[in-house]
């Protein structure tokens, strides 16, 4: 038992290093021996929920791919490393939903009272301010995701893409928003502080 312990240490501190030296076949191997499990992982802390932890498990993927440089293997073990940041992604996808709900919300407010944008005078940004400073695909992607329900294989069916491409365009139209929304929060605090 404890030889097969000892075996997965090193395969793990092996691949570790693999990755964060761009070794050619290192990130097939890390999906092929993670992908499954994260999903299962993730799965269980989501209440069942498919869809939201297929779109956890690939953020989260995406993170390990974009942060591998900040992996350590003396601190850790990548499986780890990986839950780590599945559990953030879990956590900041709550608040992303939070978020969802209140931009919609507010836009079925906005719809049904007025025809002018949505004025609101609470001190976080204004949703609608936020995604109207994205990028169009961004904001498409998002809208159709969190105003509209769609899921992403919906979204990819009107879209004409592939649902890998619509994963990916939801990752980094989600990061927008965050960098734009705590922007302009941190923006909003200095000036009330001001």
């Amino acid at each position: 038992m404890r030889a097969q312990a000892d075996a997965g240490i090193k395969k793990d501190r092996r691949l570790g290093k693999a990755l964060r030296n761009g070794k050619p076949g290192a990130w097939t191997e890390f999906y092929d021996l993670y992908a499954e499990p994260l999903h299962r992982f993730v799965l269980a802390r989501v209440n069942g929920n498919q869809e939201l932890a297929a779109d956890v498990a690939h953020d989260a993927i995406v993170l390990a791919v974009e942060g591998i440089r900040r992996f350590d293997v003396r601190k850790g073990s990548l499986w780890s490393w990986l839950c780590g940041i599945a559990m953030n992604t879990i956590r900041e996808a709550g608040r992303d939903a939070a978020r969802a709900a209140r931009l919609r919300e507010r836009i079925q407010d906005t719809a049904s009272a007025r025809s002018e944008p949505l004025i609101v005078e609470d001190e976080s940004p204004d949703v609608e301010v936020v995604l109207s400073s994205l990028n169009p695909r961004h904001q498409e992607v998002l809208v159709r995701k969190y105003v509209k329900g769609l899921s992403v294989k919906q979204i990819a069916a009107e879209t004409g893409v592939s649902e890998k491409a619509v994963e990916s365009r939801l990752t980094r139209a989600r990061a927008a928003f965050r960098r734009e929304y705590d922007r302009l929060a941190e923006a909003e605090e200095v000036m009330q502080d001001g």
